[in-house]
């Protein structure tokens, strides 16, 4: 009877392993190089999709039945008594927190620190920003595969132009 109560977990696994040998078929090359399976690319994006749907449905309906039997049988659950070192463990966690939130509010931060914190934070977003907009204008173009000396005259420090010295140097303040 066991076996037949967890035989339904074929609906959850089915898909999953579906879809993963099909990734696998789609990866299989031939002698020149093409996929010896092309139509398994495509399988296996809607067989994904759809092990999504069953994953997505499958926790949708085991929260409602555990809603369902939480509710149904409130006066069980109340009757199990706490673990006694959980409890502790919990009552430690939660003054731990209480400490933390105490002692990390913002109200207190003295205004000096909240302004370097605050300038900081603006330094490391520009130069984030200047890093990711202006690559070509912050750093040389140079790929793993090439030699520094001969793209770069033999420094590394040749890789920033200008403008990657400026984010560098906004992303250390």
């Amino acid at each position: 009877q066991i076996m037949l109560g967890t035989t339904p977990i074929i609906f959850l696994i089915f898909p999953t392993c579906l879809s993963g040998a099909l990734l696998y078929m789609a990866s299989v090359k031939d002698e020149t190089g093409n996929p010896e399976f092309a139509w398994a690319g495509t399988i296996s994006a809607i067989t994904l999709s759809i092990t999504a749907i069953v994953q997505f449905g499958s926790m949708i309906v085991a929260a409602y039945y555990l809603e369902q039997t939480a509710a149904k049988r409130s006066a069980d659950i109340d009757a199990i008594l706490d673990d006694r070192e959980v409890k502790e463990a919990d009552d430690k966690a939660a003054h731990l927190n209480r400490c933390y939130r105490d002692v990390t509010q913002w109200d207190m931060v003295p205004f000096t620190a909240k302004l370097l914190l605050q300038t900081s934070l603006g330094c490391i977003i520009t130069s984030c920003y200047m890093v990711q907009f202006f690559t070509s204008l912050c750093f040389t173009p140079h790929s793993l595969t090439d030699s520094i000396d001969d793209n770069l005259d033999g420094k590394v420090a040749n890789l920033f132009l200008p403008l990657g010295w400026v984010a560098g140097g906004l992303f250390c303040c």
